[in-house]
Parts: C-alpha cells; sequence; structure tokens
C-alpha cells in the first residue's frame, strides 16, 4: 500500500468559471483496474503507475442529505446538500450538491462557490 498524497483543492477539478461544467481529476490504475479520487501518481492499492482519468459525468446522484447544523468552523452556511455521486468508470464520490436534485438523479461535476472566495466542485442535475 502507498502512502496517500496531500491535494490542494484546485487540483480536485479542471478550473471553470463559476456554475460551469468540470471534470474531476481522477486516476485508473492499469494493473488492478482501481479508480481513485483525487488524481493519484501510483495506485493505493497495488502501488502500479496510475494513469490520469477525468470524470465528467453524468453520473447517478446515490445518496442525498441536507445538512442542517454546520461542523464547528464550517465555512459554508447551513442548510446545504451533500450527495454521493456514482460514475461509469467505477467510483463513487461525495461533494456538495448545487440546486434540486433527488436520489435516483443523473448529475454533472460543475464548479461552485458555496461562500466568498471558497471554489470547490458540487453536483447539479444534469439538463
Amino acid at each position: 500500500m502507498t502512502a496517500l498524497e496531500p491535494v490542494e483543492a484546485e487540483q480536485l477539478y479542471t478550473d471553470a468559471a463559476v456554475g460551469e461544467r468540470t471534470a474531476l481529476s481522477a486516476s485508473s490504475c492499469p494493473t488492478c483496474s482501481r479508480v481513485s479520487f483525487p488524481r493519484r501518481t501510483s495506485c493505493p492499492a497495488c502501488g502500479a503507475p496510475s494513469t490520469p482519468l477525468d470524470l465528467r459525468g453524468p453520473a447517478r446522484l446515490r445518496v442525498l442529505t441536507a445538512v442542517l447544523a454546520p461542523p464547528p468552523g464550517s465555512l459554508v452556511a447551513a442548510p446545504y446538500d451533500v450527495g454521493v455521486a456514482e460514475f461509469s468508470e467505477g467510483i463513487c464520490v461525495i461533494g456538495l450538491v448545487d440546486g434540486p436534485s433527488e436520489v435516483g438523479d443523473p448529475v454533472v461535476p460543475v464548479v461552485h462557490e458555496p461562500y466568498e472566495g471558497g471554489r470547490i466542485f458540487a453536483f447539479r442535475r444534469a439538463d
């Protein structure tokens, strides 16, 4: 098993304007077929070199929950939604949900700014 590498928020997704579609920066292992998010240079399961993979969606929203009381120190004002999106590449990713969605909806990753200056990805229902 390899050690996990620290990741900065801007390395999680391809930069775009707030509200625009983006791609999540993942990786795939050609040896054991594991898909990892965020992107890794080597597979955390078998240690083989990984290849870059962009997760563009659409994905399927598998879980959706509302956060009514944020944890201490949170910069995101409650209430907000968090969901788990399942991508066809074989990985589930947790993230904020931007706009109305229901479990089972197709979603795509978008650039989101939940507070001033705080850019991150979120999932939005696909049109």
